[in-house]
């Protein structure tokens, strides 16, 4: 902490945009605390304005739901199905179809992880070439400052934005604005990324930005995420069963949200780009290729991805989603340090996007919501 501290007063920029992003924060806690005493006065001479209120509120977690049905849902699910059957039989084909490719990958994957139980048994090492990655010359400082700018970058957009939206009528679409919003964030945080790699006198390579061995690492990347399918279904059907004991119900992602409400085609477009393609892009070279290996040389291999893959986890998802995107995290850093490669660690996760967003629209096509 001291060292952090240290580190901020020698560079009075970065204290300033510390000092920004606290201001900011504070002023959008107070903001929210402000209208929610605003909405609790309100509703108290009401009772059946809360009452309303409760049964929106209940509505509005839906999709929640949808991820962690009870007993009642999945008969309500099935109701749906039987009378889709009837009204679409074509959906409902597609529908039979989708499910068998999933029940075909889940049992591949199942294989797939017998065979190198077996191999790991008989000690026999799985042969993976290319890495490790070359030590990384930028450092963990190097690191916060990419995630200071990152932030100051993204409040100062959102601020401009807010004052540009009444001449820009799409700018009122919440959906729309936050896509956007991250995609240039997420642009100028790989800018800076690449500034600071190629101040410490290496290239994008240092970050596993290569072209060699790259069928070898779709390779690598397909037979990964196969085996790491049945992994995550037992981790969330084991979830599941926790979040039912403690009766809790998790909060919904916004990118969910999204897939699930949103009606103009241009704006579902637009998040499946980012959610599939872009934003795995732009996460793999932050967290595998410029954290992972400055948090490497301060910590030593496993303790690395192990925080890496925290962090990623702890960024992403909330209480019940930690463990497996974890556990996803542990996958990417794990090809990164074997081939040196982003490419492997890219692929996974665009595999997963598209799977979880194909998962997403099947549900809202089918009217499972």
């Amino acid at each position: 902490m001291r060292k952090l501290i240290d580190l901020l007063f020698k560079n009075k920029i970065y204290l300033a945009m510390v000092l920004f992003i606290i201001a900011l924060n504070a002023l959008i806690y107070v903001d929210k605390r402000d209208h929610r005493s605003e909405v609790s006065s309100e509703e108290s001479h009401s009772g059946e304005k809360t009452k309303d209120s409760e049964e929106a509120f209940r509505e509005e977690e839906s999709p929640a739901s949808s991820l962690f049905p009870d007993e009642q849902e999945i008969k309500l699910r099935q109701e749906k199905l039987l009378a889709l059957a009837s009204e679409n039989p074509k959906l409902y084909f597609f529908l039979g179809i989708f499910n068998m490719m999933m029940l075909y990958v889940i049992f591949g994957g199942v294989i797939l992880n017998v065979i190198l139980m077996i191999r790991a048994v008989r000690r026999q090492p799985i042969s993976i070439s290319g890495g490790p990655p070359a030590e990384a010359k930028w450092t963990l400082g190097d690191v916060i400052r990419v995630v200071l700018i990152f932030l100051t970058s993204g409040y100062a957009f959102i601020i401009v934005q807010a004052l540009a939206a009444p001449s820009v009528p799409i700018l009122y679409n919440d959906n729309f604005r936050m896509v956007f919003n991250t995609a240039v964030i997420n642009i100028v945080g790989i800018s800076v990324i690449l500034y600071f790699v190629r101040r410490s006198g290496q290239g994008p390579e240092a970050l596993g930005i290569t072209r060699e061995n790259t069928g070898r690492n779709i390779g690598y990347a397909a037979l990964g995420y196969l085996a790491l399918i049945p992994v995550l279904l037992v981790i969330m059907l084991l979830t599941y069963q926790v979040t039912r004991i403690f009766h809790y119900e998790p909060p919904v992602q916004p990118i969910v949200e999204v897939f699930m409400k949103e009606k103009e085609t241009s704006v579902l477009v637009l998040s499946t780009i980012f959610a599939a393609v872009f934003g795995p892009v732009a996460e793999e070279i932050f967290f595998r290729g410029f954290m992972y290996p400055a948090v490497r040389k301060s910590t030593g291999r496993i303790p690395a991805m192990v925080i890496t893959s925290a962090v990623f986890a702890f960024l992403h998802a909330h209480l019940v989603g930690f463990l497996p995107i974890f556990v996803l995290g542990m996958l990417l850093v794990y090809l990164f340090e074997r081939t040196a490669s982003i490419v492997p660690s890219v692929l996974v996760h665009i595999f997963h996007n598209v799977a979880m967003v194909a998962f997403v629209f099947v549900m809202r096509a089918a009217g499972i919501q």
